[in-house]
């Protein structure tokens, strides 16, 4: 068991987890407001204290259940189990608890009266390497090992940001090739076109003297050096006269497809040469800015998922602040209810923030905030909640002011952006709507639990 002084008694204000391999905790005490930081990742397993909360992804359903357990609870010891786990001992509300960190098997577990009540496996890899960590002696110690958790954090997050863009530039890379591969097949079609015009010629004297049924002409090529006859196959459910032209038709359709081909070619081999350049510059590539030039070359050549790849790429929880798009207030049994700044935060807060299992709100008929409640999947809202957050909809809405409001909720997986659409505007299925009297001390109440990061 380690005292490590000063941190002895504070408790835990704040839990997140800004990226997967990363659990900070915010700590508050008499001396010292820090945060304790939990790496689980490769080349950065330990634990280390920062000054400051870093920032990265929203709040996953293991840091809901953390904050729901452990929110406020008094630190009273730290505990080594074994070679590869650290313990915090906690209390709150005169319950005894342990948070227990082992980092061999990648594992986040609460414990009490000596069993585990709760487990969380870490993402990732686990390494077969030996792995051995310890608390420091002191807290000038964990904030000496603090920062370096930060930095590799960064590092792995700009590493996971490159992986991602290099992704998606090869595979639109392989799409180009293939486009080139059909484009030249267009283009080889030409010659065909030619083929299907001479024979089209040839038989053009004969369309009124060769009867429906026929199926092969004999003809004189006079093309040919010496003229040569030429046995030519027909159709015959069809009259001469319709397959001339249908062989005049489909060589206007290859030649017209092998000129668009050749414009095609040279745009597509364009582009490839684009994310040539693109790709070169990712090798080179060794800070955010650099990544978001190369990101932004992406967008620009229309590269469908360039956001969605950064997204879904290890978030970086870098000194600088992460802005939000949406503004969090804690209703009902202190659950969080997220509320859209502006039309375009609401897109970014429909659309990149809310989970498929989340619940969504909007006052209907009125321009006005997105709201999501966060919800676990299978979970019902419950009626409580739904009210607060259905009273925040109808507040950031056109309809402030108003003494009844209706209020469209549905599940965030029923949600639709239409394509080109003006920022903010969705389209719902399975719409449900709920007329809210507006109270204004619930109102006040709300307003009044907002989070401020």
């Amino acid at each position: 068991m380690t005292a490590l002084g000063s941190l002895g008694g504070s408790r835990i204000r704040r839990i997140d987890a800004p990226e997967s391999e990363l659990l900070a905790l915010s700590l508050s005490g008499r001396e010292l407001r820090v945060v304790l930081l939990f790496g689980f990742g490769s080349g950065r397993t330990g634990v280390g204290l920062v000054p400051e909360r870093p920032h990265g992804e929203p709040a996953s359903s293991l840091v809901q259940k953390l904050r729901k357990e452990l929110e406020g609870a008094r630190l009273v010891a730290f505990e080594q189990v074994d070679e590869a786990t650290l313990a915090l001992a906690l209390t709150r509300a005169e319950i005894a608890t342990q948070l227990r960190c082992d980092f061999r098997a990648r594992t986040i577990a609460l414990w009490r009266e000596e069993r585990a009540v709760f487990s969380w496996n870490v993402p990732g890899t686990r390494s077969n390497k030996p792995v051995s960590v310890r608390w420091p002696e002191s807290v000038e110690e964990l904030l000496s090992q603090g920062p370096s958790l930060l930095e590799q954090q960064a590092a792995a997050g700009l590493d996971a940001e490159r992986a991602a863009l290099s992704r998606l530039l090869r595979t639109a890379q392989k799409r180009l090739q293939r486009r080139l591969v059909a484009l030249a097949q267009d283009m080889a079609r030409s010659e065909q076109a030619a083929e299907l015009r001479a024979r089209a010629s040839l038989v053009l004297p004969h369309k009124h003297a060769i009867a429906r049924g026929q199926s092969a002409i004999e003809v004189i090529d006079y093309t040919a050096d010496p003229p040569r006859p030429l046995q030519i196959a027909l159709d015959p459910a069809r009259s001469l006269a319709e397959q001339i032209d249908g062989w005049f038709k489909q060589a206007k359709r290859f030649e017209r497809g092998a000129e668009l081909a050749r414009a095609r070619e040279a745009s597509t081999q364009a582009e490839i040469a684009a994310i040539d350049a693109l790709r070169l510059q990712l090798t080179e590539a060794t800070s955010d800015v650099a990544l978001a030039e190369i990101a932004a070359g992406a967008r620009a050549l229309g590269l469908a998922g360039v956001g969605r790849a950064l997204q879904q790429s290890t978030a970086r929880s870098a000194a600088k602040p992460e802005r939000k798009p949406y503004r969090e207030f804690h209703g009902w049994k202190d659950r969080s209810i997220l509320v859209g700044k502006s039309a375009e935060d609401n897109d970014a807060l429909t659309r990149e923030h809310a989970r498929p299992q989340d619940l969504w709100l909007h006052a209907r008929g009125h321009a006005g905030a997105h709201v999501v409640v966060p919800l676990q999947r299978e979970e019902a809202c419950p009626e409580e909640l739904l009210v607060d957050a259905a009273h925040l909809a109808a507040h950031f809405s056109g309809a402030r002011g108003e003494p009844v409001v209706d209020v469209s909720y549905t599940g965030k997986r029923y949600v639709r952006k239409p394509r080109g659409s003006p920022p903010g505007q969705v389209t719902l299925e399975r719409e449900k709507v709920i007329a809210v009297q507006l109270e204004a001390d619930r109102v006040k109440r709300l307003l009044a639990r907002e989070r401020f990061d």
